[in-house]
């Protein structure tokens, strides 16, 4: 049996939805105005975002709604035929002739109701369609209820076209447990999309439209009753082979790329609720650097864990774009509070603020970088008590010059140069620079020179971005639109985009002595992790009883930012900024300044496009790239081919002697050659490479379903 009248009723479409449909609309439709087939699809959005990099490398999944589960609307070019016709002949056989409802049907289910015949429904699709977007509860409807609901289908039926009817049905008709539309069905239940589905998987899944909780028995029968339907007896024992094999659990839980969790939530958060918020936002962060920087958070936490060293947080802000580019809210080694964001939470300062306090005398004119401070103990008396801080290991240096104070974060001198200034003007100074949540001064008094205010890693590091922009502010951005703007508008100065905190002179004097090894080595010696081949400027933190320790950077064109310390508040042991988050300040640090971010693709090609990383530490200065797979690539498994003999070839060129594979933040290991053959399964991978121990190279994307 052929049906085909209905391939008449199929052209693209755009994107759709259920649930938010029903609640946005209900109220007007019940008031009498039918939304168009365009204001339905406009108004849905799906329940999960994607988080993309700058060149469109997936890096994390998102769950927006954890109520119902709704993917993207799915054009009338992927619905299989066999789905269309499975569905008007279960559920409206007269859908291509009746004008919203079937009153042949309506006057049968009277008539069997008078006469105490067997109940049957009579709903057309458009009356089914009409019930999601007035919000109806599933289940019998009253009599009135129905009324109402003819009402809308008439409506509908007099300004959609049968087309837009049945495609948005198709994408809004709840199907099993959580699973909304189409698409949500075929992915959660078979893995794939509903293009890739056969016709006996599409049957099944109409089969479950009018019992969704039916047991296998009767959901194989009413696959084979629908095959017989449209003329395929032949799907009824492919149908009896695959119900029994389908998840009822919930969505296939199929390998995903995890590398961004915490930005991902910081991202939709801030756009939660906006009209016509994406289901994917490409982003400034990049791949290559946030598997890189992973990487190295998680081998750094490694060597302090017997120092009782649980979490990190590191952020990377490019400088005058103030692009985002590396936001890791914490280790995924972290079991106790990995899903708390350590670049958001707040955490005691230590001697991180004292750049700050430093470049405010300096612009005051209090003094200069060659003022000599005393550096002994000292006792402040202040109205109800007084406040007598020391150094770190109670080490003093009598008369030292402000650059040694600051540089070597000695404390004395530090509380001098703040009761010069005033801790009123500091904090003011402070709320300039982007630190929101700060106390009344009366509440810091003096220990503000020590770090005694709770801040956050973001709003260090944008300070610190601040000072290595000449004491201009301007706000971070995850847009690489709001970047590339920033970045037009840095060559005019000061402009709504960014406003001077600090003058020039203070700034300048400031990095100059964060910069300096002569100036810090009385506290920090000669040799230490602040040090780097490049000019960079620096300063480490490490709060009370070593409970946070942090190092925060820049150079020409980065800021780099790291915390370490536990989310629980436990001390850690022994470890300050300069031997916990300074390592890995500097590995991070370095890693940008020799190879940074990969540029951004602007073709809108997503995710077809892949970074290029200039990379020239191989044999002959060529670049290590990724030849297969692509990016992009689609592989389906071949369920003619055994399981243990099937391999997907990961190649990588130029020849080197040893190279290691990364698949999903995850190493595969070091092997010699340029090959390793991988053992494929479904899911949706981020494979990247490189040398051993070394940055990341290249990252491709791609699926196995």
């Amino acid at each position: 049996m052929r049906i085909s009248w209905i391939l008449l009723l199929f052209f693209p479409f755009a994107f759709v939805g259920a649930e938010e449909s029903r609640s946005f609309f209900s109220e007007e439709i019940r008031s009498g105005r039918i939304p168009s087939f365009s204001e339905i699809r406009s108004a849905t959005v799906s329940t999960e975002g994607i988080l993309l990099d700058r060149n469109g490398i997936p890096l994390q999944k998102i769950r927006l709604d954890h109520t119902f589960r709704r993917l993207s609307w799915t054009d009338s070019s992927e619905i299989p035929e066999a789905l269309v016709l499975a569905l008007i002949a279960q559920e409206d056989r007269r859908f291509p002739f009746h004008g919203g409802v079937d009153l042949k049907s309506v006057l049968g289910a009277i008539k069997d109701r008078m006469l105490g015949g067997p109940k049957r429904g009579a709903s057309t699709i458009t009356m089914q369609l009409a019930g999601l977007l007035i919000g109806s509860k599933p289940g019998r409807r009253s009599l009135s209820e129905k009324w109402e609901q003819m009402k809308v289908a008439w409506k509908i039926e007099s300004s959609w076209s049968k087309q837009e009817i049945l495609e948005a049905y198709i994408n809004l008709i709840p199907f099993q447990g959580e699973f909304v539309g189409i698409r949500a069905a075929s992915r959660g239940l078979f893995g794939a999309d509903p293009s890739a589905l056969g016709p006996e998987e599409a049957i099944a899944l109409v089969a479950l439209l009018p019992n969704p909780g039916s047991s296998q028995k009767n959901w194989i029968r009413r696959g084979c009753w629908l095959s017989s339907a449209i003329g395929r007896s032949d799907l009824c024992q492919p149908i009896r082979e695959i119900v029994p094999n389908l998840s009822r659990k919930g969505m296939r839980k199929e390998q995903e790329p995890s590398l961004a969790y915490h930005a991902a939530h910081k991202i939709w958060s801030a756009v939660e609720g906006e009209s016509g918020t994406s289901e994917s936002f490409r982003s400034t962060l990049d791949a290559n650097l946030q598997i890189s920087a992973g990487a190295a958070m998680d081998r750094v936490l490694s060597q302090v864990s017997g120092k009782n060293v649980k979490e990190a947080g590191i952020l990377v802000i490019e400088n005058r774009t103030g692009a985002i580019l590396v936001y890791l809210g914490n280790s995924k080694s972290s079991r106790e509070s990995f899903f708390v964001d350590a670049i958001r939470a707040r955490r005691q300062a230590g001697s991180t603020l004292k750049p700050f306090l430093y470049a405010l005398a300096f612009e005051k004119n209090l003094l200069t970088p060659e003022s000599l401070l005393m550096d002994r103990p000292k006792e402040w008396e202040l109205v109800g008590g007084s406040y007598k801080p020391g150094n770190y290991e109670e080490r003093y240096n009598g008369s030292v010059p402000a650059k040694i104070a600051l540089a070597s974060s000695l404390n004395v001198p530090a509380v001098q140069v703040l009761d010069w200034t005033g801790v009123p003007e500091f904090v003011s100074r402070l709320s300039e620079l982007g630190f929101h949540k700060l106390k009344n001064p009366d509440h810091y008094g003096l220990s503000l020179a020590l770090g005694t205010a709770d801040v956050t890693l973001w709003e260090l590091v944008n300070a610190y971005r601040t000072l290595a922009n000449d004491g201009l502010f301007g706000v971070p951005t995850f847009d690489p639109e709001e970047a590339a703007l920033n970045g037009q508008f840095w060559k005019e100065g000061e402009t709504d985009r960014f406003r001077r905190i600090y003058r020039h002179e203070a700034v300048t004097s400031v990095k100059k002595i964060l910069s300096s090894r002569e100036d810090r080595a009385p506290t920090f010696g000669w040799e230490n992790h602040l040090s780097t081949r490049f000019f960079t400027f620096v300063k480490t933190g490490t709060s009370q009883d070593m409970r946070d320790n942090w190092c925060i950077g820049s150079s020409g064109d980065y800021t780099v930012g790291v915390w370490m310390g536990n989310m629980s508040g436990e001390p850690m042991h022994d470890v300050s900024g300069v031997t916990g988050a300074a390592p890995l300040w500097k590995e991070i640090i370095t890693i940008l300044e020799e190879v940074g971010p990969s540029s951004i693709v602007t073709q809108n090609t997503v995710p077809d496009a892949k970074p290029s990383l200039p990379i020239s530490s191989v044999r002959g200065g060529g670049r290590v790239r990724i030849r297969y797979p692509e990016s992009g690539n689609l592989f389906a498994l071949d369920p003619e081919i055994p399981e243990e003999n099937e391999r997907i070839r990961f190649e990588a060129g130029p020849a080197i002697s040893s190279l290691e594979w990364i698949l999903n933040g995850t190493s595969l290991g070091a092997f010699e050659g340029n090959y390793y053959d991988w053992k494929p399964k479904r899911g949706k991978f981020l494979l990247s490479v490189r040398l051993p121990g070394g940055v990341i190279l290249d990252t491709v994307a791609f699926q196995v379903r």
